[in-house]
């Protein structure tokens, strides 16, 4: 029979897990020692080169011990409590929503009804406006029918004790200079107007259109054909005193007098040669082939400026 024969221990250098000096000497176990069983306790006494690797420790909270049932009916009752009182503030919210909401419905409703008001007023005032604007025209009519007979004369100088009479017999020498017929009994009243510059203009009414449009056709004959200093002055109504010149127009009514203000401003901003009134209307003319250009508001005279 073989005989098996069991090898004599080797010698097997190995290294510590030390960092001395002394721990960098070879250790020596012997083979037969590796091969031993250990248990899974023993593992890590073996003494080997391979580094362990160290894990962090749990550092969470030490357990406070097993939970008592009266810890957590406490606890239970304190979540009760607070769920309570979160379940009544939500109450709350839904009540104050609620309210929140009434209130931007009436709000709603009202803005609603004020913004109805406000085109139901906003067309009232349109209409009233239309109906201001009829009043006015059929007021400048009428207005414009009783000042139709009338004329005004500027530039005489007041005198002292000055009577109907006079400013009568002033009208007269003027019909003799313009070689037209008027009597006494073609005026119906002549009086002075009160102004601030203290030229106190006179106006003429006459009793017919006819004898008015007679006088300012003569007026305008008179200084068409005459030079600048011999147009109408106060000579030719036999005006004691320095001369000067006297002017003729038609009496117009405020309405009017401003417009004809207003288109003379523009006529002489805007290069156009003629500007006059006619019938208490006011006109404009570029040139003198151009047509006439009647003007019954400042919206006229705006819209000629935004042509030009």
């Amino acid at each position: 029979m073989p005989i098996n024969r069991t090898p004599p221990p080797v010698a097997l250098p190995l290294f510590t897990n030390s960092t001395s000096s002394e721990s960098l000497a070879p250790v020596m176990i012997h083979e037969a020692t590796l091969h031993q069983c250990q248990s899974a306790p023993d593992l890590s006494k073996i003494p080997t080169n391979i580094t362990e690797r160290k894990k962090r420790k749990y550092e969470g909270k030490a357990d406070k011990g097993p939970v008592t049932l009266s810890t957590f009916n406490t606890s239970s009752g304190d979540l009760e409590f607070r769920f309570e009182d979160l379940m009544e503030k939500i109450d709350s919210i839904i009540v104050q929503n609620s309210e929140l909401k009434n209130s931007v419905e009436v709000m709603s409703s009202k803005y609603d009804e004020f913004l109805g008001r406000v085109a139901t007023l906003e067309a009232e005032r349109i209409e009233d406006k239309k109906k201001i604007q009829l009043l006015e025209e059929k007021l400048e009519q009428m207005e414009r029918k009783t000042r139709s007979t009338g004329i005004e004369i500027r530039n005489i100088p007041k005198t002292d004790g000055e009577t109907k009479e006079d400013l009568c017999s002033l009208v007269l020498n003027m019909g003799t200079s313009l070689n037209i017929d008027v009597k006494s009994s073609n005026i119906k009243d002549i009086y002075r107007l009160k102004s601030k510059d203290n030229s106190h203009p006179i106006i003429v009414d006459f009793t017919t259109v006819v004898t008015k449009e007679k006088v300012m056709g003569g007026v305008k004959k008179f200084n068409k054909s005459k030079a600048k200093e011999a147009k109408l002055n106060t000579n030719h109504l036999k005006i004691n005193g320095p001369l000067a010149p006297v002017y003729v127009a038609e009496c117009l009514t405020y309405r009017a007098q401003k417009l004809f203000y207003i288109a003379r401003a523009f006529q002489r901003s805007h290069g156009y040669q003629f500007c006059w009134t006619a019938n208490g209307v006011v006109y404009l003319r570029k040139k003198v082939n151009d047509p006439q250009i009647r003007i019954t508001s400042e919206a006229d005279v705006e819209k000629l400026k935004c042509t030009e």
